[in-house]
């Protein structure tokens, strides 16, 4: 096998180019926050208005998550026969992401069958944190750090207060967490 050399102009081009790629990688990676966040953000102000009525099922909007599952798994398919080849920060990003999905959906069968639907929103803002902030490590993004950050801390207050105030914090950590950094991001 040949050895090939490059000149400066070309070594440099090349590493503009890894650049570049990174960065539109990192813009694409803002369609989940701001698609999650968006639908997080709606369920949950949406149920908290729908307990102050008579709908007898308030519940029932956070089916707008299946419309969120298929969004992500119809994206990722995409994505992956455009790129074909994962980098290890695209696997860490996909597996982190499931491994908080998993965690989000124990809390809530944990909550529905066991303790109860208030134990459970605290966490899934405490997994949202660690999902955010964790992608903020590895994006080396800022936003998304502090947005994880912030997050635990609603989490913490989230354990002291009503479940209509949870809703509320929740629609809180969306904002901070997925949608703030999401346009950050993309822009």
């Amino acid at each position: 096998m040949a050895k090939q050399t490059f000149t400066e102009a070309e070594s440099w081009n090349i590493i503009q180019e890894m650049i570049a790629n990174a960065k539109q990688e990192i813009r694409n990676d803002s369609f989940y926050f701001l698609l999650w966040g968006w639908l997080v953000l709606i369920a949950s102000l949406a149920h908290f208005a729908l307990l102050y009525t008579s709908y007898e099922h308030p519940y029932s909007v956070w089916l707008l998550m299946i419309v969120g599952a298929a969004g992500t798994v119809y994206r990722s398919r995409k994505a992956h026969k455009k790129y074909r080849v994962r980098t290890y920060v695209d696997t860490f990003i996909i597996n982190l992401w499931i491994a908080i999905s998993a965690g989000i959906v124990i809390s809530l069968l944990s909550a529905g069958f066991v303790t109860g639907w208030q134990a459970a929103y605290p966490y899934i803002i405490l997994l949202y944190g660690i999902g955010t902030y964790l992608s903020g490590v590895i994006f080396k993004f800022k936003p998304l750090k502090i947005g994880g950050i912030i997050s635990w801390c609603i989490a913490l207050a989230a354990f002291f207060v009503s479940f209509p105030v949870q809703l509320l914090l929740l629609a809180l950590t969306t904002l901070v967490a997925y949608l703030i950094p999401g346009y950050l991001i993309k822009k």
